[in-house]
């Protein structure tokens, strides 16, 4: 093949040579018109006839294919094809060296999300996702949790604490405006946490606000004072600011009625544009717009639309976010339950499970139920409990395994803490040591049912009350049961109606009814079950999931101080070595020795048992592949996915790399 080549090449060269003869009249010596009467001859006159003087010249390319074969054509053509295939990649390759891909400003994205708008109002959000979803975007703070979940300065151009953390003093950064184009002030800042203060607002904020003095010093400037320390205050400022010159007009009494829930005036970087209404008023679509006049980085994406969806319902197989996701109606949907991400059947959806600093426990209420008091039928409890098979079969594995109110990777987390393992056999053993005899189902109704039945009123009321109680709660009768002095061992279990924790309680249930325990399993609407059901501390035991925050302090959620409402205490139990742990742990001066004081909790918390700790899930979001530049992995609240969405973008362009 090489030595085809070759002889092509070296004839290509001696029939150039010879137009070069032609054509610089040098005529070479042909006798009897040779070429034309023998062209077989037509090499051997070439060579004879090449003068080595003679060179070619860029004029004599067109004369090349008169005495080249078809053969040699191929060749020739074959290789300018290579030169300039080359040529091509190797252009290539260095445009796409340096010149990277930016971001460009361009491009929608819409959103499904479960439930629907009622109060786009930062103080009025607290208790709908959908709509702390929109306040994210639309309002703005003094601080606010970045990417990485770590508190920077939003409004707040710096800030200053002082030495007994009871003084906040707040400078506001220059040219901050309103979407109406006002100013935003200290005024708009006063005006805001004095409303969630006002008991006519209703603000879920104001607990968190008790004893919190704040007070303009200048136009700029803003000051916090506290009656104590509280090391949780800075994260409530990252409340969104509402306009003071639009809604000081409106009583506090008045605040859920006004159209600005609505149509909301905020300063964040994005701005309400429009909604869309069905024939029954309900409000099916929102879209927002960037602010132009924003203060802070612009977004990338021209807009964002949310579509709002009824929840799932897996008894008749209906999942109406999940098929707009399926029919390409939304680029995501804002929260999709472990056990059904099956049912996405779009190729371009990528899933993103983010961490939540969260752990979910079953809180015993002493109080409520007697039984509960005594450590051992906590510890048979703790022991009937398989946490992994909760993990595989109601979270799919996505999430964590917890044994302690601290989780891992967080300041005082410790890993050597006593651990308690799934075994129902000893949970049995122990019933058993203390006096609870197992009875059958049978001799369950012959002594216990009939009496109650008995007992109870005849009358239609009375029977159809006991019907809705029945239709409030999902019992599941055990096979045996236990008795002790007449009395059967007998638990409530309470847990909100959110997927993923139904089926964890109805776990936890089979369990408690696998060693003899009565559980009567009682759903409540997720909605209500804090008014309800926690603040008045409604329950026996409270399967649930407690939020701890970035900077997570365990004071609120397990002093004895907190037991009751406004307080975090869900266990409601009071332990004065804990007591002190924790409030050592407040002064203590170094990371090291707060450390020491966590570890010393944790231990007490494994050995009393106040509560079983299940595990730390995860929150998986749905996201069409097309949007970039998504980069969270840690969220507090489910609105904490947009900590960077002015980063996300779907359009690109190329930009010369100058390092």
């Amino acid at each position: 093949m090489f030595t085809k080549i070759k002889g092509s090449l070296w004839r290509f060269k001696t029939s150039a040579k010879i137009f070069f003869d032609k054509i610089s009249q040098r005529k070479p010596t042909l006798q009897n018109g040779e070429v034309t009467k023998n062209p077989q001859n037509l090499d051997t006159i070439l060579v004879s006839n090449s003068k080595p003087k003679n060179h070619l010249r860029p004029r004599h390319i067109k004369y090349i294919s008169r005495v080249l074969t078809s053969k040699e054509k191929t060749l020739v053509y074959f290789f300018i094809f290579v030169i300039i295939a080359c040529s091509g990649f190797l252009a290539y390759r260095y445009y796409t060296k340096h010149f990277i891909v930016m971001p460009a400003s361009g491009g929608e994205y819409s959103e499904g999300l479960i439930g629907a708008p009622r109060y786009i109002n930062p103080l009025l959000a607290q208790t709908n996702d959908v709509d702390l979803d929109l306040t994210r975007l639309i309002f703005s703070g003094l601080l606010a949790y970045d990417k990485n979940l770590k508190l920077v300065e939003d409004m707040a151009e710096k800030y200053t604490v002082s030495d007994d953390q009871k003084i906040y003093t707040f400078t506001l950064k220059k040219n901050i405006f309103w979407h109406d184009g006002e100013a935003l002030t200290a005024d708009d800042i006063v005006f805001t946490y004095q409303s969630a203060q006002d008991p006519q607002f209703k603000s879920p904020l104001f607990y968190s606000l008790r004893g919190v003095k704040v007070e303009k010093k200048d136009d700029q400037a803003v000051v916090f004072t506290l009656d104590e320390p509280f090391q949780q205050f800075l994260e409530i400022l990252t409340t969104g600011i509402l306009p003071a010159h639009l809604w000081k007009n409106i009583p506090s009494m008045n605040a859920n009625l006004t159209e600005y829930n609505i149509k909301p005036i905020g300063s964040g970087a994005w701005k309400y544009e429009s909604f869309i209404r069905d024939k029954f008023g309900n409000v099916k679509s929102y879209t927002l717009a960037p602010n132009d006049t924003y203060y802070g980085k612009k977004p990338y994406l021209k807009k964002i639309t949310f579509k709002f969806y009824s929840d799932y319902d897996p008894i008749n197989d209906i999942y109406p976010a999940i098929e707009a996701l399926n029919n390409r109606k939304v680029d995501a949907v804002s929260y999709i339950p472990k056990n059904l991400k099956n049912k996405i059947q779009n190729p371009l959806i990528r899933f993103y499970s983010l961490h939540l600093p969260q752990y979910t426990a079953l809180f015993f209420n002493q109080k409520n139920n007697s039984l509960l008091k005594e450590k051992y039928i906590r510890q048979a409890v703790a022991m009937a409990i398989d946490k992994t098979s909760i993990l595989t079969e109601a979270l799919n594995l996505e999430g964590e395994i917890v044994n302690g109110p601290m989780l891992r990777g967080y300041p005082g987390y410790d890993n050597n803490i006593k651990k308690i393992s799934f075994d129902p056999q000893r949970a049995m053993e122990i019933l058993d040591e203390n006096g609870w005899k197992e009875i059958s189902k049978e001799a369950y109704d012959a002594q216990f049912r009939i009496a109650v039945l008995t007992s109870t009123p005849t009358s239609t009321d009375a029977i159809q009350k006991d019907s809705a109680k029945d239709n409030e709660k999902k019992t599941s009768e055990p096979t045996v049961y236990r008795v002790k002095n007449k009395q059967i061992l007998k638990i409530k279990l309470t847990a909100p109606d959110l997927t993923e924790t139904m089926q964890a309680a109805q776990l936890v249930q089979k369990y408690l009814q696998n060693i003899g325990i009565m559980a009567d399993l009682e759903i409540v609407d997720d909605t209500s079950i804090v008014k309800d059901v926690i603040r008045p501390r409604n329950y026996e035991a409270l399967l649930y999931g407690e939020i701890i925050g970035s900077d997570p302090d365990p004071y609120p959620f397990w002093h004895s101080s907190q037991n009751q409402d406004p307080g975090l205490n869900l266990a409601i139990f009071t332990n004065r070595n804990i007591d002190k742990a924790l409030e050592d742990a407040k002064k203590a001066k170094t990371q090291e020795e707060k450390n020491s004081k966590y570890f010393e909790f944790q231990n007490l918390i494994a050995d009393d048992l106040p509560a079983i700790f299940l595990y730390s899930p995860t929150y998986t979001y749905a996201l069409h592949e097309k949007i970039k530049g998504v980069s969270i992995e840690r969220i507090l609240l489910p609105s904490d996915r947009f900590n960077n969405i002015n980063e996300w973008y779907t359009n690109t362009r190329r930009e010369w790399d100058k390092k």
